[in-house]
């Protein structure tokens, strides 16, 4: 049974008096520990695709079916919760809490998954070691750099042990060293068996992967493994 399976998955938006397809008739399944890019033009449907994924959005119709569960049948509380268990989030723009330290940005997951204080304490420093940054953990995200901030949004990605990784254009705004870092960070994930999606439009990060998934006008029009 496939991790991720999507079956004519259609996602549509009002606009006037006028109906746009960003996602038409998408078919896609993803074994568990698969790495996978998501490729296309701006406007592919790539992030609209990568938010179904992620339970962020729910498409117009189709079947999403996550670790065996349909998706379209729970309700926004049960939504919730499968997304904190299952899914782990890295944004291009990290998605930090401000007034959070770096330790309590990976806590987060933790908390709402209902883990005790001090184990969800111990879970994050272990997850901030894995990072390089456990001498950061009292660090606000304002006070590290854009790299750091990344790796902390990683570590809060993968402390919860999570079924898949989304990575939603997760270096784009880092330098070449620090790029560099964050796919290290993920290759070692992968390695490990973490199923990874990454949403990208940087040809060196999609070779990385073992298949290239393609969006064109909301469609799958490739679909390549390496």
């Amino acid at each position: 049974m496939p991790l991720i399976r999507l079956k004519g998955i259609d996602k549509r938006y009002d606009v006037g008096d006028n109906s746009v397809a960003a996602l038409d008739d998408v078919d896609l399944s993803i074994a568990r520990g698969q790495r996978v890019a998501i490729i296309g033009a701006s406007g592919s449907g790539k992030s609209t695709l990568l938010g179904i994924i992620g339970c962020l959005d729910t498409p117009t119709s189709g079947e999403y079916m996550l670790n065996g569960r349909d998706m379209s049948a729970q309700d926004p509380r049960r939504l919730a919760r499968i997304r904190n268990a299952e899914i782990g989030f890295v944004f291009q723009s990290f998605h930090l809490l401000p007034r959070l330290t770096a330790l309590g940005n990976v806590m987060q997951p933790l908390v709402y998954g209902g883990v005790p204080l001090r184990e969800r304490r111990r879970l994050a420093l272990a997850a901030l070691t894995r990072v390089g940054l456990q001498d950061r953990a009292a660090h606000l995200p304002a006070q590290l750099s854009g790299g750091q901030r990344q790796r902390v949004a990683i570590a809060r990605a993968f402390v919860g042990r999570p079924s898949i990784v989304l990575a939603d254009e997760p270096t784009g705004n880092l330098d070449s060293t620090a790029t560099a870092q964050v796919m290290d960070l993920l290759d070692a994930l992968h390695d490990e068996g973490q199923t990874i999606l990454i949403v990208t439009h940087e040809a060196n990060i999609a070779t990385r992967c073992q298949r290239t998934v393609e969006l064109a006008d909301g469609r799958i029009v490739r679909d390549e493994r390496g």
